[in-house]
């Protein structure tokens, strides 16, 4: 069971929500592995969180915080499978999309990213042991997403 919580507090995780002009992933590359033809979704974290533990090793009694955005008025729901690895669920794609968006603007922010239509999985690079790219890839794949690298 990965660690979970909904927070209200906001981080400087990703710095500005600017204008997001274009759905398109600005500033990032697809992986390797063919990409699905539809992105998945996941109806809760929890659900979010059972599949990302049937892939990566994660550790449930993981003490790290997750780091928040809010956006739009709008603050989406996050767990923690380890200390450098979070799970980010939106109510839909088009708030994933901004948030993809503002990634290669971030401050501290991500290299590698798995997503999904309305789900992110970031690897954290302040956190200790994290996945390989090859881990994320497979990982991206498995659920149904797709693998990014995030150009800073």
């Amino acid at each position: 069971m990965i660690k979970h919580r909904r927070t209200h507090a906001v981080n400087t995780f990703l710095a500005g929500t600017g204008v997001v002009v274009a759905a398109a992933l600005a500033g990032c590359s697809a992986g390797a592995a063919e990409e699905p033809a539809e992105l998945s979704d996941f109806g809760s974290i929890e659900e979010l969180s059972d599949a990302v533990s049937r892939v990566l090793d994660c550790e449930p009694e993981s003490g790290a915080e997750p780091v928040t955005l809010m956006f739009d008025g709008y603050l989406p729901e996050y767990a923690m499978c380890s200390d450098s690895v979070q799970l980010v669920r939106y109510e839909n794609q088009a708030d994933r999309a901004k948030v993809s968006d503002m990634l290669p603007n971030s401050q501290n922010g991500p290299e590698v990213v798995a997503e999904g239509g309305n789900w992110h999985v970031l690897v954290l690079p302040t956190g200790e042991a994290p996945p390989t790219a090859a881990e994320m890839e497979n990982l991206a794949d498995q659920l149904g997403g797709r693998y990014i690298t995030v150009a800073g």
